[in-house]
């Protein structure tokens, strides 16, 4: 089985689109954390891949998309596509070998050329599981499943009521444990946590996200503001690329620390566990390797002693093969039900992702179940997609 075709698609769907124009989108949907205090966020994005064999199963990955998905998009269809067609079908990781070793060797062992790598690790994990008629997780040593889950975002409210509000909604949807964003300050981050915990009751998980928000003396006031609340931890209080500032903050918290969801490679994850930086570590699957990654950092976590709670943002197809690899993956405490508003998650799939009790389920399909439906997908296609109806669920990409 080798590889005949390959695939990028540039998605977006714009909240302007949604609401009718971007002055009547909600405030707090334009900046719900504090890296869009600055400059708003305007809609989802992300870079769908395809991948084809010359039987012809199909794949499905998805490659991260912010802050901008034509970057993702133009290196798997200029760089990557023309050195893998043609490649037997193996394992994806052995497959993606040459070319993480080139990209690190440019100087891209961050951001859009290894966002693009995962996408096409999960398309061909995706393949290789139709193929073989079995579920993803099946095929990488699990089972079809629920998945422990929390819920994000409570995202920047006007006032602590309209917070704990939110986080009603959330209860009342059958979720038990819940993410609330932080990062404006420790008087108002404190209003804002205790509303959320005097919402939730003492025995739900609360869960913390300051997005990078801090530096390393005010994350340290904050998190030591943290003790009576009762936090499951305190995640991203300081900008990536630095485990030895996020260490400092870790050795003065009375509460766990996460990151990870903004480092890419395993060696990268690696220095945080190195550096005693972390208790959790939140890799993306659509920017830490795909499947591939998300298994290496879940055996690295079981190695260390800590745990994986992937980040879980994305459309169906990223949602959807990151809750069956958490199946199969060592380690993993949870996963993110990310609710801000996705199109490209809830409106995409030809089979909507499952939720019962509170927790995502891996569900019983071949592949990672995420596959999209076209038909609905070509609103979102940034440069054009024609639907060729004799090959069924194969599509043909306008150049």
């Amino acid at each position: 089985m080798k590889i005949s075709r390959l695939k990028a698609i540039q998605l977006e769907a714009r909240f302007a689109d949604v609401f009718g124009g971007i002055e009547k989108v909600p405030a707090e949907l334009l900046a719900p954390a504090a890296h869009f205090r600055r400059i708003p966020r305007t809609g989802q994005v992300s870079t769908l891949v395809i991948v084809e064999s010359n039987d012809g199963a199909i794949g499905y990955g998805e490659a991260f998309g912010l802050p901008h998905a034509g970057a993702a998009t133009a290196i798997i269809n200029g760089v990557i596509a023309p050195v893998l067609i043609g490649a037997e079908i193996g394992d994806p990781n052995e497959m993606l070998g040459d070319l993480e070793r080139y990209f690190t060797a440019m100087g891209s062992t961050r951001g859009p050329a290894i966002e693009a790598l995962s996408g096409v690790d999960i398309a061909l994990w995706d393949l290789k599981a139709r193929a073989a008629g079995l579920p993803l997780a099946t095929l990488l040593g699990g089972s079809p499943g629920p998945v422990a889950t929390y819920v994000s975002p409570v995202g920047f409210q006007d006032h602590p009521d309209k917070s704990a509000r939110a986080a009603r909604a959330y209860l009342d949807q059958g979720y038990t444990a819940i993410k609330l964003k932080v990062g404006r300050g420790l008087a108002i981050d404190i209003d804002h946590i205790a509303a959320v915990r005097g919402e939730m009751g003492s025995d739900k998980a609360l869960y913390l996200d300051a997005n990078c928000a801090y530096d390393v003396p005010t994350a340290i006031a904050v998190a030591k503001a943290l003790a009576p609340y009762n936090i499951g931890w305190f995640e991203e209080p300081v900008p990536p690329d630095d485990p030895q500032a996020l260490a400092e903050v870790r050795r003065a918290s009375p509460v766990p620390v996460a990151a990870g969801e903004n480092d890419f490679t395993l060696a990268a994850h690696a220095k945080l566990v190195a550096a005693d930086a972390v208790d959790f570590l939140q890799p993306n699957i659509s920017r830490a390797g795909g499947v591939s990654g998300l298994m290496a950092i879940g055996a690295l976590c079981a190695r260390s002693g800590i745990l994986m709670a992937p980040h879980g943002v994305g459309s169906c197809v990223a949602v959807s093969a990151a809750v069956h690899t958490c199946r199969a993956a060592p380690a993993v405490h949870g996963y993110e039900a990310n609710r801000l508003l996705n199109p490209l998650r809830d409106n995409m799939a030809v089979r909507p992702l499952v939720t019962e009790a509170g927790q995502l389920v891996a569900q019983d399909f071949p592949g990672h179940g995420g596959e999209p439906d076209l038909a609905r997908l070509a609103r979102y296609v940034v440069n054009g997609l024609e639907t060729n109806a004799e090959r069924g669920d194969v599509i043909h990409i306008s150049a």
